[in-house]
């Protein structure tokens, strides 16, 4: 919707440009040699507008939103994820979950990822889910990295088809993440059995 409105703008822009440079000369002053240029020079003028606001000023601004919403553009930032006490935390402006961890259990997959226009990739994921109906907060979370070669064979971890429906972290604060989780959580399990 963002990019048919950036073209329908600047095609708006481009009329009105191509109108405010019509040649002005009077009624059969186009007869005349000085008419003539006017005329040519309007027509220089037009096609230059053409081109600049109906075909480079969309295809800049396009290339411009495609980048900033790709995959670790500007829209995901401000998501925290922490380990608070007995709790997993993830939270954001305006919205938060938790997983008590004193009786989780953490899995662990491979996920091929397909998410619209951000395209497809391999993720590895982790989810820390409670063992029954949960005292506060949610009954699971899933936490997921972009998976490297040897993540296969290592950890043998099997591997799913998915969206990408959950948060994506750096592969060192995952690292780093799960290591304290399995030191917390009861249960650790490389493969899921889901």
């Amino acid at each position: 919707m963002r990019v048919f409105a950036i073209w329908a703008a600047c095609l708006a822009l481009a009329v009105a440009a191509g109108i405010s440079l019509r040649p002005r000369v009077s009624l059969g002053g186009e007869l005349t040699q000085e008419g003539q240029a006017e005329v040519s020079r309007s027509r220089a003028a037009r096609l230059e507008a053409a081109v600049l606001f109906g075909l480079v000023l969309p295809a800049c601004l396009t290339f411009a939103l495609a980048r900033y919403y790709r995959r670790g553009g500007g829209h995901a930032r401000g998501i925290v994820v922490d380990v608070a006490g007995d709790e997993l935390r993830l939270w954001g402006r305006g919205y938060g979950s938790r997983v008590v961890l004193p009786g989780a259990r953490l899995e662990e997959r491979l996920v091929d990822v397909y998410a619209g226009r951000l395209g497809a990739w391999r993720q590895r994921r982790m989810r820390i889910s409670t063992g029954g109906a949960p005292r506060t907060g949610v009954r699971e979370l899933e936490l997921a990295t972009v998976a490297e070669p040897g993540d296969e064979a290592a950890g043998g971890l099997r591997l799913d088809g998915g969206e990408g429906d959950c948060v994506e972290l750096r592969r060192d604060d995952y690292e780093a993440l799960r290591a304290e989780l399995v030191r917390s959580c009861d249960r650790a399990e490389p493969v899921a059995s889901l």
